[in-house]
């Protein structure tokens, strides 16, 4: 996740909150139908039995009892269910097989009692002078034969009215239709554990009353039938709609939110790269757009800062120049006039002498290279002839380097930064790795060419890596005059190749040495 950018991350949080949320919806669904017909979506089940039990009452009223067993299975065969006509408890007379467990036997044997419409084994009390007979309810009108809900259907007694305007109630009672409602159950038996649904029919026409009561058995490894009983698709369309609706208005706003973040994110790279001039969209009015603004003036306030020092080395760099100059020729006048001990004294003074002027000749060209940064705009130099010239400026012998690159390869640079960067590297690699030979070679990867100038030196400690460019850094500590330099070699690299757009970094060879790779934009 530590490489994920935070735009992705806000996608994949997005996407598991979707997978939560269908976990929780398939949880809740089965526990809705692991209570059978009693939770709020077994209520819609529930409906769509009642649905489906009016249809297929519907097809054996209408198809002669031959087409019966082919109608069932045609029912049940879009959803991957087994439809089965069964007469109670158990015995299936067509359709599909289906095995009947223990746990539905039981639950069929309680919707159907033996007598009456009393607990299981428990027969009613006989009818008396005092106690009327049980009156019947719709489904027991309907499995004992009584017409089917559609037709006339008679006012109690009590409700008549004698003369026109009786007649006339008793007419519209006639032709009112009774609502259908089937005894049904859901439930999950069996092992493999199956879903059963059964709906108790009516007789249709043409049974006898002797068959036994009818149920209709639906039998599938799916909670829902595969649609049947009742399909989530609606369900899920919803939530998955509500979630793209909020992942529209929420992906601008978390856009803009990253964008910002990243823009920040880069300018605070380029100040750590000693990009100072790098500035971010100040156009929020929020903490992001408050960022912004303190990065801003931090970026202002740390150039201003390390231009006025570098300013101030130039200038004191500048002033030594005319006191170092009086000085060597004092000792030129006084060399001629001194012999013995006294000359070899002198000596070790023009020594030190040429010392603190080289030291002053590297101030005053750090301070030239970073001053100088956006004065002149990088163009297309031939890289090739212009490495070849500074080792010839440099004087190398042909036999301590090898080139490698392609002859007509162009960089946009200004040049002579780049001669004085290329210059810098070349010898700082003669100094520390004397007798080896310099491999200077240069590829090019999505429109940035690669200069690299690899020894086969002692190396650097890994620890002094990042510090190599810093300014009178030296990973010799003790700066003794053996080691040569001042420290200031690489630093001036590093801002010669920053004023022409490139960047520079240094790295350990595996066979020993160091590598300097430049890289520049392709021209």
């Amino acid at each position: 996740m530590r490489a994920l950018n935070l735009y992705t991350r806000i996608l994949l949080w997005l996407l598991v909150n979707v997978v939560v949320l269908g976990v929780v919806f398939l949880l809740a669904l089965k526990w809705q139908f692991a209570e059978g017909l009693q939770g709020a979506l077994g209520g819609i089940a529930g409906d769509r039995l009642q649905v489906i039990g009016q249809a297929v009452y519907e097809d054996l009223s209408t198809h002669p009892r031959e087409g019966w067993d082919e109608l069932l299975k045609a029912r049940g065969r879009p959803y991957e269910a087994k439809v089965s006509l069964v007469t109670i408890p158990e015995r299936i007379m067509m359709g599909d097989p289906i095995t009947v467990p223990l746990k539905l036997k039981e639950i069929i044997r309680q919707m159907n009692p033996p007598e009456g419409r009393g607990a299981p084994g428990r027969p009613p009390p006989p009818p008396g002078p005092d106690r009327p007979p049980p009156l019947l309810d719709e489904l027991d009108a309907f499995l004992s034969g009584e017409p089917f809900p559609g037709e006339a259907r008679r006012s109690p007694p009590s409700d008549r009215v004698d003369g026109p305007e009786g007649r006339g109630r008793e007419e519209t009672r006639r032709d009112e239709k009774i609502p259908a409602r089937f005894g049904t159950f859901l439930v999950q038996a069996g092992d493999p554990a199956l879903y059963y649904a059964g709906v108790r029919l009516p007789p249709p026409p043409g049974w006898k009353r002797e068959e036994g009561h009818l149920l209709l058995l639906i039998a599938t490894d799916s909670m829902t039938g595969g649609g049947l009983f009742f399909d989530m698709r609606p369900w899920l369309l919803s939530i998955f709609g509500a979630m793209a609706i909020s992942a529209l208005l929420w992906l601008p706003f978390v856009k803009s939110i990253t964008g910002s973040i990243r823009a920040n994110m880069h300018a605070t790279e380029q100040i750590a790269k000693g990009r100072f001039d790098v500035r971010v969209p100040e156009d929020r009015g929020d903490e992001i757009g408050r960022l912004a603004h303190g990065v801003n003036q931090m970026a202002m306030q740390l150039d201003g800062l390390l231009r006025g020092q570098k300013r101030f080395l130039g200038d004191v760099a500048h002033e030594l120049c005319g006191p170092i100059a009086r000085m060597e020729m004092s000792l030129g006048i006084l060399e001629p006039r001194l012999d013995g001990g006294e000359a070899y004294r002198l000596a070790d003074v023009r020594d030190e002498l040429r010392q603190i002027s080289a030291l002053v000749d590297e101030l005053l060209s750090f301070s030239k290279a970073s001053l100088g940064q956006k004065t002149k705009t990088p163009e297309a130099v031939l890289l090739l002839p212009l490495v070849e010239g500074v080792l010839q400026l440099e004087g190398v012998p042909t036999n301590q380097y090898r080139v490698q690159m392609p002859t007509g390869l162009e960089v946009m640079a200004v040049p002579e930064m780049l001669r004085r960067a290329v210059g810098n590297v070349v010898r700082n690699g003669l100094l520390h790795a004397p007798g080896t030979v310099l491999e200077i070679s240069a590829t090019v990867a999505k429109k940035v060419v690669t200069l690299q100038v690899s020894d086969a030196g002692p190396g650097v400690p890994e620890e002094s890596l990042p510090r190599l460019f810093e300014p009178f850094y030296r990973v010799d500590v003790a700066r003794a005059r053996e080691t040569g330099g001042t420290g200031l070699g690489l630093s001036i690299v590093k801002t010669c190749v920053e004023s022409c757009g490139g960047n520079v970094s240094a790295r350990n060879r595996e066979t020993g040495g160091l590598i300097v790779s430049i890289e520049l934009a392709c021209a």
